[in-house]
């Protein structure tokens, strides 16, 4: 099995001190070969034994053969022809995407009678985006980026309603704080975040993550959101394949 399938397939195994570990590891994937289990455990304040049961929490037989894995997984990337940095997102984004998850999402979007849109600053962009195209089709589709009344609409939601909530941190207080009132009115939740660690992939019911690199201008948040507009993407074309053809 692929290297990124076994992520996306046994990444919920996790917990919270192993994935800090395995995002350390990703990022040190173009020297991985170099880098010593001790070293690894040290840099994470943690055991040897602690990273070998993280590899084989995901599929991998122990340290030696996830970083094989992983080598091989970034040469192959390297094997396309004139690969930006941009390029790379999109291809990583799509390893990370699983069908099973896509299938449940667009059945959810479907059945509900209301779907609301969870978004603050750039995020809200892509999150109009689906929205207005669902709007199209007829679905009861609306945008919030005032945490008032994100809140507020939050609230009014029943179990036959979707919550999607965009972040890019995942970690961003007034969309945990809509996403989780949500939950409580019983409505079902889908999370669109960066793959990392982070507080609201772990409260909703759907996940789905995007690779990015975060950048700021003068304290600003400028992150490109082209994972997460491809993910919307993937969405909506799935959508229309099952319920517009």
């Amino acid at each position: 099995m692929h290297f990124y399938e076994l992520l996306k397939k046994n990444r919920y195994l996790l917990n919270n001190t192993e994935d800090a570990i395995l995002e350390y590891l990703l990022k040190e994937s173009i020297r991985i070969k170099e880098i010593t289990i001790r070293e690894v455990a040290n840099k994470n304040y943690t055991a040897p034994n602690t990273v070998v049961r993280l590899c084989q929490k995901l599929g991998f037989k122990g340290f030696s053969d996830f970083k094989d894995e992983l080598y091989q997984a970034s040469r192959k990337q390297e094997d396309f022809v004139e690969v930006t940095s941009l390029d790379n997102k999109i291809i990583k984004t799509k390893q990370l995407i699983n069908s099973n998850v896509i299938e449940m999402i667009i059945s959810k979007i479907y059945n509900a009678e209301k779907i609301i849109f969870l978004a603050v600053g750039l995020s809200r962009f892509p999150a109009e985006e689906l929205s207005e195209r669902l709007k199209i089709l007829g679905k009861n589709s609306q945008t919030f980026v005032d945490p008032h009344v994100m809140k507020h609409n939050a609230k009014l939601l029943t179990n036959k309603d979707l919550a999607i909530a965009i972040s890019i941190s995942g970690n961003t207080d007034n969309i945990l704080s809509a996403t989780t009132i949500a939950n409580v009115a019983g409505a079902e939740t889908i999370s669109i975040t960066g793959f990392s660690t982070n507080l609201l992939s772990k409260i909703t019911t759907y996940q789905l993550y995007g690779y990015i690199s975060e950048a700021r201008v003068d304290g600003v948040d400028v992150t490109d959101r082209l994972s997460i507009h491809y993910l919307i993407n993937v969405i909506f074309s799935e959508y229309l394949k099952k319920y517009r053809t």
